[in-house]
């Protein structure tokens, strides 16, 4: 484009020179060289990782045993044996039902023996595991 004004047609070339310096200068300064086989190393591994899940299966949780369940179920036993004794100790004497949340939310059954001696049993399975105050220890039936 030819300007009727020579001093603005030569601050047109001068910033038209300088901006393609900067931009060759900022390429070649930003440029990284990866190798042509990286691709294929990475897709290959990749391969091999999806492969090997492919064949072998993902266990994403270990198989429970049923002393897990029986555990979890003996601390729950627990947890509402320690409810019971405090209503115990709070109020002298042991509570007609028990006290806790939890005991029915999992299904456990509270029996009052006599004033001082209680019995929690909770179903597990085929049979149920039972916690005896006075014995103070769980049984498997």
């Amino acid at each position: 484009m030819i300007s009727t004004n020579k001093r603005w047609e030569e601050n047109i070339a001068n910033a038209m020179n300088e901006a393609q310096e900067g931009t060759q200068r900022k390429a070649g300064t930003a440029s990284i060289y990866i190798p042509d086989w990286l691709s294929y190393v990475i897709c290959i591994a990749f391969g091999f990782m999806l492969a090997k899940t492919f064949f072998t299966g993902v266990e994403t949780h270990s198989v429970n045993n049923s002393r897990d369940y029986q555990t979890g179920s003996s601390v729950a036993l627990l947890m509402v044996a320690e409810d019971v004794e405090h209503y115990r100790t709070t109020y002298g004497e042991l509570p007609n039902t028990a006290p806790s949340p939890i005991a029915s939310v999992m299904n456990i059954t509270y029996e009052k023996i006599s004033p001082d001696h209680f019995r929690l049993s909770i179903p597990h399975g085929d049979s149920s595991i039972t916690f005896d105050a006075k014995e103070d220890k769980l049984v498997m039936d």
